[in-house]
């Protein structure tokens, strides 16, 4: 074979094994083949592998098409969505899907900071070698003598609208395509992946309305691993005020969340959305009544705070909008400058709130221990060494696991030691506690902490506690505690939240499922993926090793 001959091959050959490496990092690459083929979505499916192989030639022009003014402005982004999934896979172990791209195209600020402070160090090598990369491959048609004309390059241009159309197709169930076209048409999909935001149905209920307490609180902390509760039996004492105070207290122990992500775990506690409506391709937790529209009609005035916006933001988070918060009386959003202040805020008002006289319903969002950790506690609280200083990634577990644990004692155990030693002077109320999610600390040696496709158990695992000064209503969960501690889930939320505001225990049950002080009935497990059904990953996950499904 002549050299010419042999740099032809081992250029083709060098491609056909990057595109064989490229494909591997999905999961399981052959699942919605088989979904599109289980369900009888035949044209879908043909259309889908049509533009696959298509996508496959594209690659192949891309790097050996002749060289034009067209390739050389073009070929940079298509390099650059290469080397992005690239990262997202080092750092997450699964390339760019779904819920990534929306949180680009919806949040890119808020990612962009992110990406640069806690991970940017682990990925920089990928763009530090990028420019080289996009010279080396402009030049290989020359280098290569393939003498394939400049307007092939149209090929893997037209990729990207084409699978853009698969994508609407099938709502992003079938994505498995090369990065170069994947990767943008996922961000286009993204963008035009509208949601409802109309008006939401009218509460119906009949019966009588009888509250059990005159404050009910619903508290959604942020970010707060449950295993790594010493109340809930962690090694390390990272909360000695709760587990030494149990007075007034009941513990469920260790809880799923809905989902590994904030918005949807949020969504579904306010909505009720039941487990077996997950995914909700309807999107009937958008437009059924909110928990807002339930209290208000049981006369409790509604509150919500918001430790992590601040003042000035106007907009709302985790899939609130203006059809919601219309039920809501009152709105105060009250993060801080410095951001572990904010808890210290939100108390001082929910104290003010318990205290006043009236029936109240209030939602807390947290600031909790948010990632970079060490913003989430003053340095006082650096009980637990080595911890993270600001600045340092994220990717020494010793110093990442103690800040996170500092964040426990500062966000979790000392802000109830100083809200609780105000309740002599609270009106009959009942707070119920969880976490929007839980957190992977590297604990599958990557920097991703939740909200990613290949989740550990560990993003799921959330507390869920009930504080009462009621005898009677604490007794009930005290009850239900023996056969449901670590195996509750958000889902049984909405349906306590119901029966607390005085809404008859039956009718809530057939309508919402059972609620705390019922036995949960299904095994203790979070929803991975868009809880709308839109992306390719759609799996339930359990806070337990070894039953995964």
């Amino acid at each position: 074979m002549s050299n010419h001959g042999l740099r032809k091959a081992i250029g083709l050959g060098s491609v056909a094994i990057l595109l064989a490496l490229e494909l591997s990092m999905f999961e399981d690459f052959s699942y919605p083949f088989r979904i599109l083929w289980s369900q009888d979505r035949i044209t879908e499916l043909l259309l889908s592998v049509a533009v696959l192989l298509w996508s496959l030639a594209g690659v192949f022009f891309l790097f050996f098409s002749g060289r034009s003014l067209f390739r050389k402005i073009t070929l940079p982004f298509f390099i650059f969505f290469f080397l992005s999934n690239i990262g997202s896979f080092l750092v997450s172990k699964s390339p760019i899907d779904f819920q990534q791209a929306d949180l680009i195209v919806s949040y890119f600020q808020w990612w962009a900071g992110a990406v640069v402070e806690n991970i940017g160090l682990a990925v920089l090598p990928l763009f530090i070698i990028l420019v080289p990369l996009i010279i080396l491959i402009e030049r290989l048609p020359s280098l290569l003598t393939c003498g394939i004309p400049g307007k092939f390059f149209a090929v893997p241009v037209s990729v990207v609208p084409l699978v853009v159309t698969v994508l609407l197709t099938s709502n992003g169930l079938f994505d498995r395509f090369p990065s170069f076209f994947r990767v943008p048409a996922l961000l286009v999909f993204a963008g035009q992946s509208d949601l409802y935001e109309g008006e939401r149905s009218v509460a119906n209920y009949s019966g009588p309305i009888e509250p059990d307490v005159e404050k009910i609180v619903m508290i959604v902390d942020e970010s707060i691993r449950a295993d790594i509760l010493g109340i809930n039996g962690y090694k390390k004492d990272t909360t000695p005020y709760l587990r030494s105070s149990q007075k007034g207290l009941v513990n469920f122990g260790l809880a799923a969340s809905a989902s590994n992500c904030s918005d949807y775990s949020n969504l579904i506690i306010r909505s009720g959305i039941r487990k077996g409506a997950i995914p909700d391709q309807d999107q009937a937790s958008l437009k059924a009544p909110s928990i807002w529209q339930f209290t208000h009609r049981a006369g409790y005035y509604n509150v919500y705070l918001d430790a992590q916006s601040e003042e000035e933001w106007a907009n709302y988070q985790n899939f609130m909008n203006q059809n919601e918060a219309i039920f809501i009386d009152e709105i105060a959003r009250l993060r801080q400058d410095i951001a572990y202040n904010s808890d210290l805020a939100v108390r001082d008002r929910l104290i003010d709130l318990l205290k006043q006289p009236g029936k109240s319903f209030i939602i807390l969002n947290k600031y909790g221990i948010h990632f970079p950790y060490f913003r989430s506690y003053p340095r006082e609280f650096n009980l637990f060494t080595p911890a993270l200083v600001p600045g340092e990634p994220m990717d020494d577990r010793e110093k990442s696991l103690n800040s996170f644990m500092n964040g426990i004692r500062w966000s979790v155990d000392d802000w109830f030691k100083s809200l609780l030693s105000e309740s002599g002077g609270f009106r009959k109320y009942v707070i119920i506690y969880t976490s929007d999610h839980g957190q992977n600390i590297v604990d599958d040696g990557t920097l991703a902490t939740h909200c990613r496709p290949r989740a550990t158990r560990y993003e799921g695992v959330v507390p869920m506690m009930v504080f009462s000064n009621d005898a009677e209503t604490l007794g009930r969960f005290k009850s239900a505690q023996a056969t449901s501690y670590n195996r509750t889930s958000h889902f049984q939320i909405f349906p306590t939240l119901l029966k607390l505001a005085g809404y008859n225990e039956s009718w809530v049950r057939s309508h919402y499922g059972p609620s705390l002080s019922q036995s949960p009935g299904t095994p203790p497990e979070f929803f991975v993926g868009d809880a709308f059904g839109r992306g390719s990953v759609r799996k339930w996950i359990s806070i337990f090793p070894m039953e995964r499904k």
